[in-house]
């Protein structure tokens, strides 16, 4: 059964916003302070509409704390806001949330440049510190996509498998791997899941822009959930929809209700599975909010437990 519909970031329906940020030439601590308290105060008014409105799978900015991984940010965020963190934390607990986090395209374990690999760790420790704050047990999560193929696949998997070996307890305890829309399948992820042993989110869409002919989608959808400790919580799926004359894999700004259901019948016919499913869409909580209702009123014949 779907038991959880989320969301990313933003608020539309309260105009709530926890992403601002500088110039790294701006960042001072003085700067940092006022964005930083900023984006916690409009965290709070988003983890209160959730509460009311009975969505608890939620996904946190990356940009949360600006430059949180950054030398540029000097300031110990996690002293200064101690109090913000735990009213966010003690809303989160009462309300049973599951949070999670998406560090974005310049997170790349696998890259061939040290550089980029250091830069990318630090992006996850500061992903893993936040959640910590926030979000006690290993439920809450850090997504992350593999990364490039530098034009060998065999040796881009690799990488990132040499690079997870060496990664904290904090953030491997997070940490699960998701498909791509262009390069790494479900298939090439799962068999990295098994080298490694992080979860599989499997994403729907991702999939059918680069499927994995080598398996039936029961099959693949099986083998993600099954990656899946119970210390890990549900395991997370996530939906999206084609953005009308967009670019392939742009998110529309809704889900298009029968891609969702699409997705769902085939998770039905997989097995019996309860799962939680983030919605990807530009729309945000209205995506969210207009989904549920969508398949409330019998567009899908899967039950949401939301």
């Amino acid at each position: 059964m779907l038991r959880h519909l989320g969301y990313v970031g933003a608020n539309y329906t309260i105009e709530a916003n926890t992403s601002r940020t500088c110039r790294v030439a701006n960042a001072s601590p003085d700067r940092l302070r006022s964005l930083i308290a900023a984006n916690l105060a409009e965290q709070e008014r988003i983890f209160a509409f959730n509460a009311a409105n009975g969505i608890s799978l939620y996904r946190l900015s990356s940009q949360t704390i600006p430059f949180a991984s950054h030398p540029c940010n000097e300031l110990a965020w996690w002293n200064e806001f101690e109090e913000s963190f735990k009213r966010l934390k003690n809303i989160s607990d009462a309300n049973g949330f599951r949070l999670s986090m998406h560090p974005g395209q310049y997170t790349v374990l696998n890259s061939p440049d040290a550089k980029v690999v250091a830069a990318s760790i630090a992006e996850l420790e500061a992903s893993a510190r936040l959640l910590d704050l926030v979000h006690g047990d290993a439920s809450g999560k850090i997504v992350l996509h593999v990364g490039g193929a530098y034009g060998d696949r065999k040796q881009a998997l690799k990488r990132f498998e040499v690079a997870t070996a060496g990664l904290s307890e904090a953030v491997r305890r997070r940490l699960v791997i998701e498909n791509d829309d262009s390069v790494f399948s479900a298939a090439e992820v799962l068999s990295l899941s098994d080298a490694t042993g992080f979860p599989v989110v499997f994403d729907w869409f991702h999939h059918t822009i680069l499927p994995s002919p080598s398996f039936s989608d029961e099959e693949l959808i099986r083998r993600c959930f099954a990656s899946w400790r119970r210390v890990d919580g549900l395991p997370k799926t996530h939906i999206s929809s084609q953005s009308p004359g967009g670019r392939v894999g742009h998110h529309a700004d809704y889900i298009d209700a029968a891609d969702a259901c699409e997705f769902l019948a085939t998770i039905e016919s997989a097995g019996k599975f309860d799962f939680d499913m983030m919605v990807e869409a530009k729309k945000k909580d209205l995506a969210l909010l207009r989904l549920r209702g969508e398949l409330a009123s019998g567009s899908s014949k899967t039950e949401v437990a939301n």
